[in-house]
C-alpha cells in the first residue's frame, strides 16, 4: 500500500523555516510522504531562490520542496507584498495538477497561515482530492497587523482578511495553532469551533541541537573573549521591534555598581537603533554581535550565565507565545528570565518570569540568578531540559499531529 501524502501549503516556508521541515522529516519517519509547497521569494533576503516557475527540491527520504514563482518581489510590507500572496495562491491553484502528477495527490492538506490566504486554494483542492483540510495558525490575521502593526480596523485588508478567517475556521477539519490559548479568539468568532482547536507548539530538534553540541563548535572570537570574560545575560534572535530587546538593553543598562554584562546576538531591522541607544546612554556593559548560525547557538547560550527575552502584552499575546528561541534557551540548562505578564513555557518550566516594563524587577531577578547556589541552578537546568524533551520537541509534536490527522 502507498504511503498516505501531506501536502504542506507555507509560503515563508522557503528559507527552509524550522517548523515545517523537521515537522515533514518526522511524519516522513513515520511513513508518510510530504509535500512542502511554498514560494521561491525569499521572505527574508527579498531575492528569488530560483528561476524557475515551478521547482521540486528532495529535501530528504519521502520529503520534497515545491517553489513557486510567485510575483511580484518585494522590499517592504506594502502592496508588493499583499500582490504576491495573492499570486501564489494562485499558482498553487495553476500547478497542482502537475504537483499530483509528479509527488502525489493529497490525503491531508496543512495551509499554514500567516497568511491566512492560503486557506482557501487549500480548502479547494480539498474538496477537488478529498483530503482532510487542516487551518494552521502561527499568527493570527488580521488580528496581529491591528494590534501589533497598528494598521486601522476598518482597513479594506483587514475586512477582507476577516472574511478569509472565517472562511478558513468554517471549513477546516481540523485548525492547528501554535499558541495555546489562541481558541479563546477561534471562540469569539464561533463558540462551535472549540472541538476543532488543537494546540501543536513550535518546537526544537533535540537530536541536531545534541548532535551539534557534541561537535563542540567554536564560536566567533570576539562572543566567546566576551562570554568567557564577564557574567553575562544573552539574548540570541531577531533584532525586531517586537523582541524589545531595546527594553533589555536599557534595563541591563541601568546597573550600577554591579558586575553584570549582556551579550545581544542577531540581526535584523532595528539593529541600528539598538547600537545608537547604547551609545546614546552610554551604556557600557552591553555589545552587540553578528547573527550566529543554530548550530552555535546552544555553545553560546551553554557559556552565558543567563538568557533574557521580552514581550509585552499589546492584545494577541494574550493567546500564549511559542518562541523558538524560549525552547533553545530551556533546553540548553541556562537560567532563563523572561520579561512577559502571562503563563509561558518559561514558568511552565520553573524559571524567572518578571511583568514587562519593571525594569527593576528584572534586575533583581538577574541578581538572584548571579548568586544562586550550585544545587538551584542545577534544578533549574534539568526542568528545563525536560519541559523541553517533553512537550517541545519536534518528534512528540509530530506524533501528535499524525494522530490528530488520523482522527480528523
Amino acid at each position: 500500500m502507498k504511503n498516505k501524502t501531506i501536502w504542506i501549503i507555507n509560503q515563508y516556508a522557503s528559507h527552509l523555516e524550522t517548523r515545517h521541515l523537521e515537522l515533514a522529516k518526522v511524519f516522513a519517519r513515520i511513513g508518510y510522504s510530504v509535500v512542502v509547497i511554498t514560494t521561491s521569494f525569499h521572505h527574508g533576503r527579498k531575492a528569488y531562490l530560483y528561476d524557475e516557475t515551478f521547482k521540486i527540491v528532495n529535501r530528504s527520504n519521502h520529503v520534497d520542496y515545491v517553489y513557486l514563482h510567485s510575483a511580484p518581489g518585494y522590499q517592504s510590507n506594502g502592496v508588493g507584498r499583499i500582490l504576491n500572496m495573492l499570486d501564489f495562491c494562485r499558482l498553487v491553484l495553476k500547478y497542482h495538477k502537475q504537483i499530483k502528477h509528479q509527488l502525489g495527490a493529497p490525503d491531508y492538506i496543512i495551509a499554514s497561515s500567516a497568511p491566512p490566504f492560503v486557506w482557501e486554494p487549500a480548502y479547494q483542492l480539498a474538496k477537488k482530492y478529498n483530503a482532510k483540510f487542516i487551518a494552521e495558525i502561527r499568527d493570527i490575521w488580521p488580528l496581529s497587523l491591528v494590534a501589533i502593526q497598528g494598521v486601522d480596523p476598518k482597513h479594506p485588508l483587514v475586512k477582507l482578511l476577516e472574511i478569509v478567517e472565517k472562511r478558513g475556521y468554517k471549513h477546516a477539519d481540523a485548525i492547528v495553532t501554535t499558541m495555546p490559548y489562541a481558541w479563546k479568539h477561534i471562540c469569539e468568532i464561533n463558540s462551535g469551533y472549540k472541538d476543532k482547536v488543537h494546540w501543536m507548539p513550535n518546537g526544537i530538534n533535540t537530536k541536531q541541537v545534541d548532535a551539534w553540541n557534541n561537535e563542540n563548535p567554536s564560536l566567533p572570537p570576539e562572543l566567546d573573549q566576551y562570554l568567557s570574560e564577564h557574567w553575562c545575560c544573552i539574548y540570541i534572535g531577531s533584532f525586531a521591534r517586537s523582541e524589545h530587546v531595546d527594553y533589555l538593553i536599557e534595563a541591563v543598562g541601568g546597573f550600577e555598581n554591579e558586575d553584570v554584562f549582556f551579550a545581544v546576538v542577531g540581526e535584523g531591522q532595528e539593529k541600528q537603533h539598538y547600537q545608537e541607544l547604547i551609545e546614546k546612554n552610554h551604556i557600557k556593559n552591553v555589545k552587540l554581535f553578528p547573527f550566529l548560525e543554530r548550530k552555535y547557538i546552544l555553545t553560546a547560550l551553554k557559556k552565558a550565565q543567563c538568557c533574557l527575552a521580552a514581550c509585552e502584552v499589546v492584545g494577541i499575546e494574550k493567546y500564549g507565545l511559542s518562541m523558538y528561541k524560549l525552547s533553545e534557551y530551556l533546553y540548553s540548562g541556562t537560567p532563563t528570565v523572561f520579561a512577559y505578564d502571562l503563563e509561558s513555557v518559561v514558568s511552565d518550566a520553573g524559571h524567572y518570569t518578571v511583568p514587562y516594563g519593571d525594569a527593576e524587577k528584572l534586575r533583581e531577578t538577574i541578581l538572584a540568578v548571579k548568586h544562586a547556589d550550585d544545587e538551584t541552578l542545577a534544578q533549574l537546568a534539568h526542568r528545563g531540559k525536560t519541559e523541553i524533551l517533553d512537550r517541545y520537541d519536534f518528534q512528540n509534536i509530530g506524533k501528535s499531529y499524525i494522530e490528530l490527522l488520523e482522527n480528523c
